[in-house]
């Protein structure tokens, strides 16, 4: 007689599987090759199962910025290059700013951002004189300025750096401050600021939002709109922005999507960043802090001066320093050493 206790090939297999591929996979190994999925992928990683779905959350569970520039003569490679750049890790872009030099058309820009990142992240590209950032290939800082539409360090104008940003716990959308042409200025600043206020209120709870980084239309005077951003904001409301620049936005709200016509013209457009009431437990407050400065700030390590001494028979002054931080002296030599290094 056949021993009807003993189990088929068929109903074996199932179990078989359930512990073999990548359920065999410990969580740490499981972080481990997720971390490091470039943006789209890791994206899709996390609508497999509950479990990658929870490592993907604990992958990104701070806020993290991602960003690159090119200064590729072909503006389309370009900006490829620093899309590929900064998505090349994984991030949930909350928000994308591109700044642009003369060589570009900013409405292009818009067009291969729009196509490329999620259908509802806010994104404003702005003209800008200058720009900074660290290469998308070679991963070394650059710099270049543009005077009059005139190259000033770099035989191109077709500079861009792209950053995209993931702000666990904020809720991050742009607003624009929409003028009609025949409407006095004063009631579209004070339209501008209570759609600000009305925003951060519905995330938050609150009127006041985190901070605002805002780009201004050149030929419009900023101060009044500053004036009454200022004054209606509470002190920890951070504000910041370019007040003479020329600019393209994409809002998650398509009702604020409101191109140049002869009914609507953007005077100005603001980032805001709101504190998100619903966010999920165990994800910390995000601080936003400025500081001033009247140009580039030096990269690199600071060094505060330690001795200078001049030898009058050798024409020489030799100069000792120490980075901030450290009590090491460095001499002339090794300092230019640590540059030519770096």
């Amino acid at each position: 007689m056949a021993n009807k206790n003993r189990s088929s090939p068929s109903s074996a297999t199932p179990k078989l599987m359930e512990v073999s591929g990548f359920s065999l996979m410990n969580e740490d190994l499981l972080r481990n090759i997720l971390s490091r999925l470039p943006a789209i992928s890791f994206a899709s990683a996390a609508t497999v199962s509950k479990t990658w779905n929870a490592a993907c959350c604990h992958i990104l569970s701070r806020p993290k910025l991602s960003s690159a520039i090119s200064l590729k003569p072909l503006p389309l490679v370009a900006l490829q290059e620093v899309f590929d750049k900064v998505m090349s890790e994984p991030i949930r872009p909350h928000f994308a700013i591109a700044s642009v030099g003369p060589g570009f058309e900013i409405k292009d820009v818009l067009q291969f951002m729009v196509e490329k990142v999620r259908s509802r992240t806010p994104i404003i590209v702005s003209s800008v004189k200058g720009i900074l950032g660290r290469d998308a290939l070679s991963h070394e800082f650059r710099e270049v300025k543009w005077i009059d539409g005139n190259i000033d360090e770099v035989p191109v104008n077709t500079g861009i750096v792209l950053t995209v940003g993931f702000v666990p716990g904020l809720k991050v959308d742009v607003i624009p401050l929409l003028r009609q042409r025949k409407a006095p200025q004063g009631s579209m600043i004070d339209k501008f600021v209570q759609d600000i206020k009305s925003y951060t209120s519905s995330m938050s709870g609150c009127t006041s939002p985190q901070a605002i980084i805002m780009i201004g239309d050149g030929s419009v005077d900023q101060k009044p709109i500053l004036e009454k951003l200022d004054y209606a904001m509470s002190m920890e409301t951070i504000i910041v922005g370019d007040e003479r620049g020329q600019f393209v936005y994409r809002s998650s709200d398509v009702s604020r999507n409101v191109g140049t016509n002869k009914k609507h013209s953007p005077d100005a457009v603001a980032l805001v960043f709101a504190r998100d009431r619903n966010k999920a437990r165990g994800i910390g407050n995000i601080e936003f802090h400025f500081a001033l400065s009247k140009g580039v700030s030096a990269i690199g390590p600071r060094l505060k001066a330690a001795s200078v001494r001049v030898q009058d028979s050798y024409t020489v002054t030799w100069l000792t320093a120490r980075r901030e931080g450290q009590q090491e002296i460095l001499d002339g030599q090794q300092m230019l050493e640590d540059i030519d290094n770096e």
